[in-house]
């Protein structure tokens, strides 16, 4: 009788980057999906890390700490280099245990260990590459890997050559346009990273009208998206609800008729000290399509009633 071989593809994860870290593959899932630490050189800071698997079948998992090619950093990705798995440069990190089995809704946590080098400064940034196959009792032959997925691990180490300086650069509306006939109004805060630690800048935006009166505020990166070092991204946020923005223009302005100008103001800070850098800009909001349909009911009534009295 011959042997059956049952090979499964192999997918490489690439990151979403919302939290720079990347989606679940065939439902095996981290709690949490990013592991964000801080650490003196020298002293080793250990966190927990649960999986989960909710795939229907046992699995064998391998985990390990590699690099990440994070040259998509500016637009939100980032990949596992699975070559880099047990080099020297990765000598700061370990994951225990390394090798388990999981069985069909099963979760195991495991603990990932950090110690930042001596002389080390700057952030400490990689992937834990979870490497998993299905494990079936009457399997024969050769199986292949199934999939690699992970967190991601960000290490930020305090020494005095650790430098946080990130600056709000530019804060405009979605297209550099400062007209719009309706909400939501897409923005976006450019948000630059000059120092060597990774930053998650957070910050608001708040809405004023012509009177000075405050009429709705936002808040800018709740996800927590990272800036790596070196690296200007971008930011979104909305004024008014996203869902939104995919409903009939009509719909949208005579659901919440908004008109006139509008100052909005980002106020961000880098995500560590509390300082706060505003930006602002003027925006107008006018129905057109509104007060085009409104004209014309308007002169159709005053022609109406012209002609009725002339009769």
């Amino acid at each position: 009788m011959k042997k059956k071989n049952t090979t499964f593809l192999f997918a490489m994860s690439v990151a979403s980057l919302v939290v720079f870290a990347p989606a679940a593959v065939d439902a095996l899932t981290f709690t949490p999906d990013r592991l964000e630490t801080e650490v003196y050189p020298g002293v080793p800071v250990t966190q927990e890390l649960t999986l989960l698997n909710e795939i229907g079948s046992t699995l064998s998992v391998s985990l390990r700490p590699v690099q990440l090619d994070a040259s998509g950093g500016e637009s939100g990705s980032a990949t596992f280099l699975l070559n880099t798995a047990g080099s020297d440069s990765l000598s700061w990190g370990s994951v225990s245990p390394s090798n388990l089995v999981l069985k069909t809704g099963e979760q195991q946590a495991v603990r990932v260990t950090v110690t930042a080098p001596d002389a080390s400064s700057g952030s400490l940034i990689a992937g834990i590459a979870a490497q998993f196959r299905p494990v079936r009792s009457d399997e024969t032959g050769s199986i292949a890997l199934n999939a690699v997925t992970g967190p991601y691990l960000f290490a930020r180490v305090l020494s005095d050559n650790s430098k946080a300086e990130g600056h709000l650069l530019k804060f405009e509306a979605a297209g550099a346009s400062s007209l719009f006939s309706s909400l939501p109004i897409p923005l976006e805060v450019t948000f630059a990273n000059s120092g060597n630690v990774h930053l998650a800048p957070t910050g608001e935006i708040k809405v004023v009208d012509v009177f000075g009166r405050e009429v709705a505020r936002a808040e800018v990166n709740a996800e927590r998206r990272i800036v790596l070092p070196g690296i200007t991204r971008i930011l979104p946020v909305w004024w008014g609800s996203e869902r939104e923005a995919t409903s009939s223009s009509w719909l949208r302005e005579f659901r919440k008729p908004t008109v006139g100008p509008f100052k909005i103001t980002a106020e961000m800070t880098d995500g560590i000290s509390s300082a706060v850098q505003t930006s602002s800009l003027t925006i107008w909001v006018l129905p057109w399509r509104s007060a085009t349909l409104l004209g014309i009911l308007i002169l159709g009534v005053v022609a109406a009633k012209r002609r009725l009295s002339v009769v």
